[in-house]
Formats: C-alpha cells, sequence, structure tokens
C-alpha cells in the first residue's frame, strides 16, 4: 500500500478531500482547499472524522475511515451526511499534498552501538583471566 492516500468527493458544491497517512496514524479533512478536521488513527480500528461545510446553516458530516484487512490494501473511505452515505473514490496525490518523507534515521541507532559494542567487547578476556570467551 502506498504510504499516502486521498479521497475526493464533490457533495452540494463543496470539494471535499481526505488525506490519510496510515503508516503514521494520521487523517486530515479538508472542505473546499481548507483543512476542518485532522484526527490520529488507531492501528485496526474504525476512524470518524467529524467536520462541517461551512453554509448558512452548517452541515455537519462524518467520515468514516476503516482499515484494510491485508496489508496491501486501501482503506474503505466513506461520507455520512445527515440522511445519506458515499463512498469516496480513491484519487492520486499530487506532489504539493503529499507529506515530506520521513527523515532518515541516524546512523548510531541503539542496535546498531550495542551490536558495535558487543563486537568490539566479545573477545576480551574478563578481569583475572579464567573465564570463558
Amino acid at each position: 500500500m502506498a504510504a499516502h492516500q486521498r479521497f475526493h468527493l464533490d457533495q452540494d458544491g463543496h470539494s471535499i478531500t481526505v488525506l490519510c497517512d496510515l503508516p503514521r496514524h494520521h487523517v486530515e479533512v479538508l472542505v473546499d482547499g481548507k483543512a476542518v478536521s485532522s484526527v490520529r488513527t488507531g492501528r485496526a480500528a474504525v476512524t470518524l472524522v467529524r467536520g462541517e461545510i461551512t453554509t448558512e446553516p452548517p452541515r455537519p458530516f462524518t467520515v468514516r475511515l476503516e482499515h484494510p484487512d491485508d496489508p496491501g490494501g486501501i482503506p474503505l473511505c466513506v461520507l455520512e451526511t445527515e440522511y445519506m452515505r458515499y463512498l469516496m473514490p480513491n484519487v492520486p496525490l499530487t506532489r504539493q499534498e503529499e507529506w515530506p518523507a520521513e527523515p532518515t534515521p541516524s546512523a548510531r541507532t541503539p542496535g546498531e552501538l550495542l551490536a558495535r559494542w558487543r563486537a568490539r567487547y566479545r573477545n576480551r578476556r574478563p578481569p583475572g583471566g579464567n573465564g570463558p570467551r
């Protein structure tokens, strides 16, 4: 599965977009290009994101994001309004919408440092010189 997903739907003259980043557990909802809601997702639970379309009177909606059953799958995204449910289609991301790549981890991670320490001290004899190698 791609790290980022975008779901988009035009609803009553307004553009509703859901940007989803499951590896980082983050979902953001945009209405007409402006962020209206942002939440952290669970590992496998359904995520509900609430927002509203700014009209007079405001119209609330809920985006329901269900995690895929298989690791390579695309999540299911449904827009729920007061009376209807709409399946939101998956649309490829453009470069401007992608989140920045994760920073490259340091070359000196704790595991790497421990492995270097073990390699360095593996062949040394303990004080007294009678112990095993």
